[in-house]
């Protein structure tokens, strides 16, 4: 009777009415923090798996949009901005034939076609393009263009040579010379030196930035090296594989225009007093003098243009990954496939999404969003 009174008690007592259901629902509370550990886990990994796709796609991304800018750039700011120092004034010859104004060494390039020019000025003289505004920041087209009429054949997405009827390429202009003093023996042959040194050296930073450029992009090397240091649960060759096939397509290829057979028209000084007697034409062969030929721009293919317009509408990335194991024991990755993805745009304020050429402007951006 005494065990059963005790029993009795026992459990009509408070602390058995606490006791008994704590006892009862441990294991559901283990439970739920094994389940909250490995949601947490299964999170992290896709937070992870994420970031990894997001990094890698913008750093390959930015390596092309730096590229297409650089190419850009070479195309016409950076020789445009050089050749506005030719600003040496050129004198006139005496029963000048035509007033054209005050010129420089700067004009008689331009007139010939040797360069672009930025802005809304295409003219010479001192309202030419050497006057023209710096673009502003924020302007959306720099308008590069040769001088109205010179290099239409150039001057187009697909450029086709542009010779005069001896097969030379004309790079100072004839009718200056024979009535300005562009003198062989003086500042004729140091300008021609100079720009083609300038046009040399623009050639070498084009060839160093395409090499950087197709290094990292080869296979993917610079997407995959990101996801590897991001994620470290694949190897470093193959991490990412799925998304780096569809980045493997977008690759930027570029042509190079450049000149061999080329023409100067100087003045002939025959004496220290500048008796000028007419111009003459002075013909070079790049190939020959320099050994190689003359750089003048660079343009993209037609499939790498029809690559820029599908960049500027944006493509999707997928990647799938493997869940790690849980202490449920159950595949997660052959069940729900889990993968992640983004959208990657590359684009600049051009309609057809071409700024490299004709009309360059180095502005391409990169955006990744979902």
């Amino acid at each position: 009777m005494k065990g059963q009174n005790w029993f009795s008690r026992t459990v009509v007592s408070k602390q058995a009415q606490i006791l008994l259901p704590a006892v009862m629902l441990a294991p559901i509370f283990i439970l739920v923090v094994y389940l909250l550990f490995e949601t947490s886990k299964l999170s992290m990994t896709k937070v992870r798996q994420q970031f990894a796709l997001d990094n890698g796609a913008y750093s390959q991304m930015s390596t092309t949009s730096a590229y297409l800018n650089s190419v850009a750039m070479v195309n016409g700011p950076l020789p445009y901005r050089v050749m506005k120092t030719f600003d040496q004034p050129l004198a006139k010859q005496p029963n000048i034939k035509k007033n054209q104004g005050d010129l420089t060494v700067f004009d008689i390039f331009y007139k010939a076609g040797a360069f672009q020019a930025a802005g809304k000025k295409h003219n010479i003289g001192k309202e030419g393009a050497i006057s023209n505004q710096v673009p502003k920041p924020e302007a959306t087209d720099w308008q590069f263009s040769y001088f109205p009429g010179k290099r239409t054949n150039w001057n187009k997405e697909d450029p086709t040579d542009s010779f005069d009827k001896d097969g030379k390429y004309i790079l100072t202009d004839k009718e200056i010379a024979e009535n300005y003093f562009f003198g062989a023996k003086t500042l004729g042959i140091a300008s021609i030196k100079e720009y083609t040194s300038i046009f040399a050296r623009v050639g070498s930073i084009y060839n160093n930035q395409k090499y950087v450029y197709d290094t990292a992009i080869n296979k993917s090397n610079l997407f995959r090296a990101s996801y590897f240091a991001n994620t470290k649960d694949c190897p470093r060759m193959t991490c990412g594989k799925q998304a780096a096939e569809v980045l493997d397509k977008y690759v930027m290829e570029t042509k190079v225009f450049d000149i061999d057979k080329v023409r100067f028209y100087v003045t002939a000084d025959f004496s220290k007093y500048r008796l000028a007697t007419g111009s003459f034409p002075l013909d070079l062969a790049y190939s020959e003098t320099i050994k190689t030929k003359l750089f003048q721009f660079a343009y993209l293919t037609p499939g790498s243009r029809s690559r820029l317009r599908q960049l500027g509408r944006g493509i999707v990335l997928k990647q799938k990954f493997t869940v790690p194991a849980n202490r449920f024991n159950i595949n997660l990755t052959e069940r729900y496939k889990p993968y992640v993805r983004n959208t990657v745009t590359v684009t600049c304020p051009r309609g057809n999404n071409n700024c490299v050429w004709p009309n360059p402007i180095p502005k391409y951006s990169v955006k990744v969003g979902v």
